[in-house]
C-alpha cells in the first residue's frame, strides 16, 4: 500500500471522537505526546501497521499547518499535492488536539507535564 493513498481514518482511529476508547496503551498516548513537544516530530503510520499513515493524524497536522519537520519531509519526499491533502475527509468528529485526544482516552495522564 502507498504510504498517502487513503482519504479517510479508519474507524477506530484515535482521533475519532467515534473511536473506540483507549484503544493504545496509556504508553503510546504518552509517546505521542511526548513526541509532540519535538519541531521535528515524527511521521506516525497507521495503527494497522498496512503501510499507510495515520489518517487521522495527517488530517490533525494539516489543521495546525504541519508542525511535524518530519512530516513535511516525507511529504516532500514523496511528492503529495495540495489537492490529496484537501481530499481527506472523516465523517466523525475528530479531536482538535493531541492533547485532547490523549486526555479522552486517559483521563489519568498529567499531559501539561508531558506538553510543556
Amino acid at each position: 500500500m502507498e504510504k498517502y493513498k487513503c482519504k479517510t481514518p479508519c474507524k477506530n482511529c484515535p482521533y475519532r471522537k467515534d473511536a473506540p476508547k483507549a484503544l493504545w496503551s496509556i504508553k503510546e498516548f504518552e509517546d505521542l505526546l511526548e513526541s509532540e513537544k519535538s519541531q521535528f516530530g515524527t511521521v506516525y503510520g497507521c495503527h494497522k501497521n498496512n503501510g499507510s499513515a495515520c489518517i487521522g493524524w495527517l488530517i490533525n497536522q494539516d489543521k495546525r499547518n504541519f508542525p511535524s519537520i518530519s512530516l513535511r519531509i516525507d511529504l516532500s519526499k514523496h511528492n503529495v499535492k495540495r489537492e490529496y491533502l484537501d481530499s481527506l475527509t472523516c465523517k466523525s468528529e475528530m479531536f482538535d488536539t493531541v492533547a485532547e485526544m490523549a486526555i479522552y482516552n486517559f483521563p489519568e495522564l498529567d499531559y501539561l507535564k508531558m506538553v510543556t
